[in-house]
């Protein structure tokens, strides 16, 4: 499978063009979302969140073999006055070629509803591609994931698709300093018992900086604002403007 990969004739060019016209299908899906559902309520909160992944044995990064990847949340609603949802997410992955990478994990997710019921868990057992190049001078990241959910508040299996683009252009005058954009888009595969529908949940879309700090694996932090659109099932629809705050390590 490596050497199909590798041995694939990859253009910039065409690449470039295929991910302006995914990114402009995912904006147009929100944008669609919002005019089909014109009363919606408003809510401001703060996200956080460290995001770590690294090569398993000697390998170099840009080798194929076996990552590792983690992920841990804690968001905040009701304008960062009251605790929403904390996420606990690790995972193993193989990298197919230095682009191109698949993976497979688990997450632990505690919320607390807006609706004033009480905290449930759920777990999730998910899969994910992950495809990373360059448009120019950009940097560009695609994330196809499948979700199996699992919540303790009924019996059914919730099966939900997510396609997140994202894109990051380092600024001419700072290399360091980076615009940063993303868009991910919800659909819920079917319909449970403890309320997920079978159809197009939530959008969230992050326009940011980011910033590359310098020493030992380069870490980086982004800040920007986000806007996480839900569908309402039994209510009206909700946007929340969010302040998000992320740090991101590569080892």
């Amino acid at each position: 499978m490596s050497a199909f990969f590798n041995s694939y004739n990859y253009n910039p060019h065409r690449h470039c063009l295929k991910v302006s016209g995914i990114f402009v299908i995912l904006l147009a899906v929100a944008g669609q979302a919002n005019k089909a559902h014109a009363q919606t309520g408003q809510d401001g909160g703060a996200w956080f969140s460290a995001n770590t992944q690294g090569v398993l044995g000697d390998r170099c990064s840009h080798q194929p073999g076996l990552r590792w990847w983690f992920d841990g949340h804690l968001r905040y609603r009701d304008d960062s006055g009251g605790y929403n949802q904390s996420i606990l997410r690790p995972a193993l992955g193989y990298a197919i070629n230095r682009n191109t990478a698949l993976w497979w994990g688990y997450a632990w997710i505690n919320e607390l509803p807006a609706s004033g019921a009480p905290a449930f868990n759920e777990n999730r057992m998910w899969e994910q591609l992950t495809w990373s190049g360059k448009c120019n001078a950009a940097s560009i990241l695609s994330r196809t994931r499948l979700e199996q959910r699992f919540v303790e508040t009924g019996e059914d299996t919730g099966w939900r698709f997510r396609q997140l683009l994202k894109i990051n252009r380092p600024l001419d005058f700072q290399p360091r300093l980076s615009l940063v954009a993303w868009d991910e888009t919800f659909f819920d595969l079917n319909t449970t018992d403890w309320g997920q529908q079978g159809s197009f949940s939530q959008n969230r879309l992050f326009v940011g900086l980011g910033w590359k700090c310098s020493g030992k694996n380069q870490p980086k932090i982004e800040v920007g604002y986000l806007n996480q659109f839900l569908r309402g099932q039994s209510a009206n629809d909700q946007s929340n403007h969010i302040a998000s705050l992320n740090w991101f390590w590569t080892f």
